[in-house]
């Protein structure tokens, strides 16, 4: 495995327990080793939530002429999906989840055409946020 390509194996990996969770929601597992599966999924995409917003801190101490504020919009993020988890009912959090993820793409492709990260990079988190947010939605219909 080469070093460069190991953020892209990890952004992958990262997905793994939305599909795994959400196949589990498929076949009607409402609990796993006791634990309710849409409290996992909802404990477990705040945490990505939080690192995606964490990743864009670092991107905004190197990179000062971006044109957005990173600190304050992550901080933002990050905060609303904790309200988020704190207020709503599981369909609503699940849905500002999926939103949520969508701006931090967004995100990221603005920082792309801002040429400070590569477009396999921004191509990633593209199919990443997809699938992720697909399978999101599992919970929200089921």
């Amino acid at each position: 495995m080469y070093k460069e390509d190991l953020p892209y194996i990890l952004i992958f990996l990262g997905s793994i327990p939305f599909i795994f969770f959400s196949f589990l929601k498929l076949f009607n597992y409402q609990e796993f080793f006791q634990i309710e599966i849409n409290f996992i999924l909802s404990i477990y995409s705040l945490s990505i939530i939080s690192f995606i917003c964490g990743s864009h801190w670092g991107i905004f101490l190197s990179n000062s002429n971006l044109g957005i504020n990173l600190f304050l919009l992550s901080n933002f993020l990050t905060i609303l999906s904790f309200i988020g988890f704190l207020l709503l009912e599981e369909r609503g959090y699940f849905f500002l989840q999926i939103l949520i993820l969508i701006i931090l793409l967004l995100i990221d492709v603005y920082i792309f055409r801002k040429k400070i990260t590569q477009k396999k990079y921004v191509n990633t988190r593209i199919l990443v946020t997809f699938l992720v947010s697909s399978f999101l939605v599992i919970p929200i219909i089921i």
